[in-house]
């Protein structure tokens, strides 16, 4: 295989995001996993109302992810362009929960075919790999214990597949990605207060 020649640009980018990577360089806001949790979260709070039957609707609540991914789109765009560099982790864990809403977005056809509550329990799969993947490769420890109890709630909802699931859903959303999210949020001011 032939190697290629790097411009001084690429290879100043590459010595830069080894540096960073070495350091241990974090940037997140935390921002949006807060505003996707809280997003799953109230979701599950309205399917569980719906299938309840207290209140109507002509759709299913989980229809409301989809502006919730153009605004995350957006926060996600807007905190690529702040960061110093990207590193290797970034890249490896962008692709990982790639994977997780492209595995989503495939699981949701179950809904198409009247799956179930089992949809919801192999979502939990998704979230509680995703997870723990995400703290194992960031070393951030909480992630690696919420992913490892995401998928205990998992194992447990295959018992539950009634309307009670979508409060497994909630804590797991609560778990993943709202305390993170906020634990993230004050990393992320502590360390921008100091510069």
């Amino acid at each position: 295989m032939e190697e290629k020649e790097l411009s001084g640009e690429e290879s100043f980018k590459l010595i830069n995001r080894m540096i960073y990577e070495a350091k241990g360089y974090f940037y997140e806001s935390g921002l949006g996993p807060i505003v996707y949790g809280f997003s799953a979260l109230i979701c599950s709070i309205l399917s569980y109302i719906r299938d309840d039957k207290i209140i109507s609707l002509p759709f299913s609540p989980f229809y409301f992810f989809i502006p919730v991914f153009f605004i995350q789109a957006f926060i996600q765009f807007k905190e690529e362009k702040r960061k110093k560099a990207k590193t290797f982790t970034d890249e490896a864990i962008d692709y990982v929960w790639i994977g997780f809403f492209l595995s989503v977005i495939a699981t949701f056809c179950g809904s198409l075919v009247d799956a179930g509550y089992i949809i919801i329990t192999i979502i939990l799969i998704l979230i509680g790999m995703a997870s723990f993947i995400t703290g194992s490769l960031s070393k951030f420890r909480y992630m690696i214990f919420a992913g490892i109890l995401c998928l205990i709630i998992a194992a447990v909802s295959f018992f539950i597949q009634n309307k009670n699931i979508y409060f497994m859903l909630a804590a797991a959303a609560a778990l993943v990605w709202i305390i993170p999210g906020f634990m993230m949020r004050a990393y992320f001011k502590k360390q921008n207060h100091a510069e």
